[in-house]
């Protein structure tokens, strides 16, 4: 069930305080009158003049005087329903009204009056009187009581107006007449902005801080509800349920971290001025762990934010000359080394990444291949169609190199129009495989990719050794260091030229050991 408000509250106990002061104001000064007794005493004074008359005309011995004058009085008087004369020994003597010769036994009492009538000193009857009842019963008699309608009116018409006046008076209520000083104090004194809402969302406290966000802030009133501020609302979302305080109190959970962007005027150039605020909401609960209000910070990170953007363009900067260092170091790297004619790598970067690699095939006991090629005839090419060509064909050799070559391989150029080529992985069926499909693909298009030249024929003589890799071979066997490995493949290189050119071999100790004694 849910629990009275504090308006409602306050409403009922001021309602309860001026019935209050109502009921002892009658009890000590009678300012309420009592409508019974002086209803009694009404009647009291109209039966007591009525047998004033009645014993007028007793005297004259006028019977029909009498009964006229009872019907009439019958006809004239309000509430009062017949009139009697009875003697002392009971004979009905004159009557008047719907009931009369009743007995005043048949009537309640409050509606019934006797007065007495004398002679010679003596009783000698009485005239009875019958008054029409209050219409209603018992209920309805005590709601018209005075002290009755009283109360009523208080509690209908004080309930409706001390709660207009109540949510009117608690919308303008300088909570600095309640809060200590030194209190408000330290809420002036925090840097951000704080806002002290009920639990319908309205205004209760605000410090300095939140009045200076924003160029309207200054002007807020106390009870009004927050979400409806104009300078804030724009930048709220459009459910109210989703309003960062709104949620804090509907979960009963704080809710923290969310960005506002609120637009303030105009900056010199123009533009829109705008602040960036952070919001933090705790909810405010009693002993119950029902919700009464919120505590809501704003945190005016704008100046923040500024130095975050300028910070940001900064290292955009940064990184992109980072990056044209970075390209200009790679071109440089690669003006060192690569051959500026072919791309190939020098000798220099060669022999570097060579090593590393030799290294490594060592260690993991991983197959290694070199190849050395030179063109066939290449100083006849000079000579009979010009050094121009001459650097055509290094290149075409060198284009059919790259396209056959893996990312992983080292294309080098060797010297003038020798080249070497470093297969990683490959053993001796792969490499043979690599070294003459390279050497059949530069027959085929050498010479065809320079049709301005004719007469031209282009081809290449192949040698090749491996460290492992061959068949039947343990791992890691052959060349014990990177220079005896192409040296090894120049030999059979020069073996394939010994053999009549554009052809594969592979090193052989033995034949190529017999081929340089011979030579000698």
């Amino acid at each position: 069930m849910k629990r009275p408000g504090p308006l409602l509250k306050m409403t009922f106990a001021l309602v309860a305080l001026c019935g209050t002061l109502v009921m002892l104001a009658d009890l000590f000064f009678g300012v309420l009158p009592d409508r019974a007794a002086q209803t009694q005493a009404l009647r009291k004074n109209f039966g007591e003049a009525l047998a004033v008359q009645v014993a007028t005309l007793l005297e004259g011995d006028d019977q029909n005087a009498l009964r006229r004058t009872l019907a009439g009085v019958v006809q004239r008087s309000d509430g009062v329903l017949s009139l009697g004369v009875r003697r002392a020994d009971g004979l009905l003597v004159a009557q008047a009204g719907a009931q009369a010769g009743s007995r005043l036994a048949d009537v309640q009492p409050r509606d019934q009056l006797s007065v007495a009538l004398s002679a010679g000193g003596r009783r000698w009857g009485s005239v009875e009187i019958r008054f029409q009842g209050a219409p209603g019963g018992a209920l309805g008699q005590w709601l018209r009581e005075p002290m009755v309608v009283m109360m009523l009116f208080i509690s209908a018409a004080g309930t409706l107006v001390f709660s207009l006046y109540m949510r009117r008076a608690l919308q303008h209520l300088d909570p600095s007449s309640v809060i200590p000083e030194r209190v408000q104090g330290a809420f002036d004194a925090m840097a951000e902005g704080v806002a002290v809402l009920d639990a319908r969302g309205r205004v209760l406290l605000a410090n300095t801080a939140f009045r200076s966000l924003h160029s309207g802030a200054g002007a807020l009133r106390l009870g009004h509800t927050l979400s409806l501020l104009p300078w804030l609302h724009s930048a709220l979302p459009s459910d109210p349920a989703a309003h960062p305080w709104a949620a804090a109190m509907a979960s009963r959970t704080p809710n923290a971290g969310h960005t506002l962007e609120l637009v303030d005027g105009q900056r010199g150039d123009g533009a829109q001025a705008t602040r960036r605020l952070v919001v933090n909401c705790a909810p405010i609960t009693d002993a119950g762990a029902g919700v009464r209000g919120c505590l809501v910070t704003f945190n005016d990170v704008s100046a923040l934010h500024r130095s975050n953007q300028a910070l940001l363009v900064t290292l955009a900067e940064l990184q992109a000359a980072k990056d044209e260092v970075q390209r200009k170091n790679d071109e440089l790297r690669r003006l060192a080394t690569r051959d500026p004619m072919t791309a190939c790598l020098n000798r220099r970067a060669f022999n570097e990444e060579f090593e590393a690699l030799f290294q490594q095939a060592r260690d993991s006991a991983a197959p290694l291949a070199c190849v050395m090629l030179d063109i066939d005839h290449f100083k006849k090419v000079n000579d009979s169609f010009g050094h121009a060509v001459g650097d055509r064909v290094i290149q075409q050799v060198a284009k059919a190199l790259h396209a056959a070559a893996r990312p992983q391989d080292l294309v080098c150029r060797y010297g003038g129009e020798e080249f070497c080529v470093v297969l990683p992985g490959m053993g001796q069926v792969q490499a043979l495989a690599f070294a003459e499909g390279l050497r059949a693909v530069v027959q085929r298009d050498g010479a065809a990719a320079l049709p301005d030249v004719p007469g031209l024929t282009v081809h290449i003589s192949v040698g090749l050794d491996m460290l492992g890799g061959r068949p039947g071979e343990r791992p890691g066997a052959g060349a014990a260091t990177p220079a005896a490995l192409l040296d090894r493949a120049d030999q059979g290189l020069y073996r394939a030229k010994r053999s009549g050119r554009n052809r594969v071999c592979v090193f052989e100790a033995e034949a190529d050991a017999e081929a340089e004694v011979q030579g000698a």
